[in-house]
């Protein structure tokens, strides 16, 4: 029995597409494991391109930061432009907040069946950004162009050279002090494995921190909070009590039932007080009868 074409394409096509990428994987993966391994080599070297001794050379470790607060005419408008700025140079925006912090709310009269309410509020926002350090002066320069008034700028450069050579050099000596654990006969297999872990640990510890002062160094932190003047928004409301009120008639006969209920509710008061009426009653009586008899 034959088998038709359509029958071995369709298998030998779907086997082919599961398999390709397999092989992407495996030329991939050894190049991945490579850089990740130059990434993390990069920690604990002591080559520098250049002489370390001059405060100003490339080679140290210099991490630059900036932090600025100013009043903008549009805080919308300027955070915009601020992140469009920062994406342009390759860099990162790694925190954006823009709120509004209310002063105060009012409601004033406006027509007889209407409100105009109105609220004060500041528009704010606070960024963190992460750009190239050869672009902080230029992206500073471009929030100082569009700021109103600077409430503070600051602007600082660290040097942490010292703090990356001592990591780099405690971990190139790691080895040897294991080797020196070894060799003493009065450690134990376990108090080997112990030591080991530790020494592994904060090896790994100080790669990782030399790591992130890496990272500081290529991209400063600018950190930059915004604020514009006090703005009203105004909008016009229905007035709940105008809407809520009954109509003429309907006030009419409630006035007249009111007045009935407080009638009645007076009579039966008075009911409830009879004999303090009755020696009311009978006491200016009694007044009235001695007044007479005196008078005489």
């Amino acid at each position: 029995m034959r088998i038709p074409i359509r029958y071995l394409v369709i298998p030998a096509v779907v086997l082919a597409a599961c398999s390709k990428p397999g092989y992407h994987d495996e030329a991939a993966a050894p190049a991945a494991d490579k850089n990740a391994g130059q990434y993390v080599a990069s920690a604990d070297s002591t080559d520098f391109p250049a002489d370390v001794s001059a405060l100003t050379s490339s080679s140290r470790k210099r991490v630059r930061t900036a932090d600025v607060r100013c009043r903008v005419t549009d805080v919308f408008h300027a955070s915009t432009r601020m992140e469009q700025v920062v994406s342009s140079v390759q860099g990162i925006v790694v925190e954006s907040t823009m709120k509004n912090q209310y002063a105060g709310q009012y409601d004033l009269p406006y027509t007889a069946d209407s409100l105009k309410r109105m609220q004060l509020y500041t528009p704010t926002a606070n960024l963190t950004l992460r750009v190239p350090v050869a672009s902080l002066d230029s992206v500073v320069s471009t929030l100082t162009s569009m700021a109103v008034f600077i409430d503070y700028r600051t602007k600082t450069d660290q040097d942490y050279t010292l703090n990356y050579l001592a990591n780099a050099l405690k971990n190139k000596k790691t080895g040897q002090h294991t080797a020196k654990v070894v060799a003493d006969k009065k450690t134990t297999t376990l108090d080997i494995a112990k030591y080991e872990d530790q020494q592994e640990e904060t090896k790994v510890d100080r790669s990782i921190s030399n790591l992130k002062l890496l990272d500081d160094v290529a991209y400063a932190t600018f950190t930059v909070e915004l604020f514009q003047s006090q703005a009203a928004s105004t909008e016009t409301l229905i007035n709940p009590h105008y809407v809520s009120r009954a109509g003429f008639g309907t006030e009419v006969r409630t006035a007249v039932v009111d007045g009935a209920n407080l009638l009645r509710d007076l009579f039966l008061f008075f009911i409830h007080i009879w004999p303090l009426v009755i020696m009311g009653i009978l006491g200016w009586l009694g007044y009235r009868r001695y007044r007479r008899m005196s008078v005489k």
